[in-house]
């Protein structure tokens, strides 16, 4: 029977970054017997917008880098993500413009359930596949 597991943000980051001897060591094995199908791994969508958030303000990493690392990781079979298409997408828009994370994950999910977005926020407009309306 495998084994299922809440994983935390740093468990990620660690992963990623390679950034820590011990605590990467412990991440990359836990993400191998992911990939191996012993063990399932659990993101919750906070955890993947932190992990989004992490990287780009403390590690500094570019959009593209994050966007790719975080698209790979999801589309592991072991990896347990709902909605993982809409995060898929989102990753895809945050890594081509420059929008914050979530304003991509709400187009991207207003896009694929064929919503519309109700927001005064401008840079919506940027995203030419959404509609978006401010009235009742």
């Amino acid at each position: 029977m495998t084994r299922v597991r809440l994983v935390d943000t740093n468990l990620i980051v660690r992963h990623l970054t390679q950034d820590h001897p011990e605590h990467s060591r412990a991440a990359d094995a836990l993400f191998r017997a992911c990939d191996d199908g012993v063990l399932k791994l659990i993101i919750l969508p906070v955890v993947l917008a932190e992990c989004v958030f992490v990287l780009e303000s403390f590690y500094k990493h570019s959009r593209e880098r994050i966007s790719a690392a975080l698209r790979v990781l999801i589309s592991s079979g072991g990896i347990e993500l709902a909605n993982t298409s809409v995060y898929r997408n989102a990753l895809n828009r945050y890594g081509t413009s420059n929008a914050h994370f979530i304003d991509c994950v709400i187009a991207s999910f207003a896009v694929m359930h064929k919503l519309t977005v109700t927001t005064f926020d401008e840079g919506f407009k940027h995203f030419g596949d959404i509609r978006i309306e401010n009235d009742c």
